[in-house]
């Protein structure tokens, strides 16, 4: 859908959040509400600015409002908002995570020879991952869920209570912001030292690693993704007219087709069909958390094409499993300051994943043997 409202973005203030209340029910708009809904946009475009500003120039951001009520003065606003932005950083070396690898490399220095050249293998390959986003925009759409108490027509800041939207979940807009540059550098030294002992056979390349059969263009990968959804706020939260009309839909019990969209994504990326993994197919469209058999057995366990990582290690081309219910989505892009993925029913194209650890959700990556 297109975004309505166009607000410059520049230093704001940050206001306390909290989590919010249900949506009221809807009532009739009155001719005032429109300085409130204007309040209300610039609330959030304010917060995003904020958030932003230390890892981000804000190209553009545009907002407009999808849901809104106002009942015994208390006003409950969905807010969607739609940004372009671009890192401060001028050189991956100046990314926060990089430099939690390198310093994690330095260290390796000292103790194990092969680690240290294993783990400058893994910092090349995570540098050329992340140049693509030095000095070039990304695109980015997320909703926010914002309650505030009406005081003589207008938005009581003190009472306001903002939440963010992370897929399904509506969860405290404080997860949206991103993480501080010492928690990011820990992240990177964390990953660094794993990636080569407990996840080596998924991250290093062994020049006796035999030749795979097939290789995963992950940007292929992530282009299908973003070809074939959109940006949907509003019920019934899909929209088919922008899906691969090649394959069969799965709308059925208000929308299913995330693990059937995932698959698809994959396949455009160069990995293989065969007999258990097809269109149609239980590997093909079911997650596998409410059945065996699904796409991340067969992806992770079976085939082994993808392994277990982390979230800041998970580039474009990895997908995310919920673990509370049955739900993937795919990687479109990764920074290591936000995570965007795009997705099926609900439909999400270029979305933010929130920036807290939780056990709710696993990520995955391709094991390097399938890549160039």
């Amino acid at each position: 859908m297109m975004l309505g409202k166009k607000i410059a973005a520049g230093a704001i203030m940050l206001f306390a959040l909290t989590s919010a209340v249900a949506f009221a029910d809807d009532t009739a708009l009155k001719a005032g509400d429109a300085k409130v809904r204007d309040e209300a946009q610039k609330f959030v475009v304010d917060f995003v600015g904020q958030a932003y500003k230390p890892y981000y120039t804000l190209n553009t951001i545009d907002s407009d409002i999808s849901e809104y009520s106002v009942k015994d003065n208390v006003l409950t606003a969905r807010v969607n908002i739609s940004l372009s932005k671009t890192l401060k950083a001028k050189s991956v070396d100046e990314i926060p995570y990089v430099k939690g690898m390198k310093s994690q490399s330095a260290a390796l220095k000292q103790t194990n020879v092969i680690s240290v050249m294993e783990s400058e293998q893994v910092i090349s390959d995570r540098l050329k991952d992340l140049s693509e986003y030095i000095g070039t925009a990304t695109e980015q759409n997320d909703s926010f869920r914002l309650t505030a108490k009406v005081v003589n027509g207008v938005i009581d800041n003190q009472s306001a209570k903002l939440e963010f939207l992370n897929y399904m979940d509506w969860i405290p807009a404080a997860h949206f912001v991103p993480e501080n540059e010492e928690a990011m550098m820990k992240h990177g030294q964390k990953d660094l030292l794993e990636a080569v002992t407990t996840n080596r056979a998924f991250t290093v390349r062994s020049a006796v690693q035999p030749q795979a059969a097939f290789t995963y263009n992950r940007i292929a990968a992530r282009d299908y993704a973003n070809k074939y959804t959109s940006t949907v706020t509003s019920s019934p939260y899909y929209d088919t007219s922008k899906w691969n009309k090649n394959y069969k839909f799965h709308t059925e019990s208000g929308g299913v087709d995330c693990a059937n969209y995932v698959s698809q994504a994959m396949y455009a990326g160069g990995i293989p069909t065969d007999s258990t993994w097809k269109p149609e197919s239980i590997a093909w469209v079911n997650t596998g958390r409410n059945i065996s058999n699904g796409l991340e057995d067969y992806m992770v366990r079976t085939k082994k094409y993808f392994y277990k990582t982390t979230k800041a290690t998970t580039p474009a081309g990895g997908f995310i499993s919920a673990l509370d219910y049955s739900h993937v989505m795919f990687v479109v892009a990764n920074d290591t300051v936000t995570m965007q993925y795009s997705a099926h029913t609900n439909d999400k194209l270029k979305a933010s994943f929130a920036n807290f650890s939780d056990s709710k959700f696993e990520f995955f990556y391709i094991n390097s043997a399938y890549l160039n």
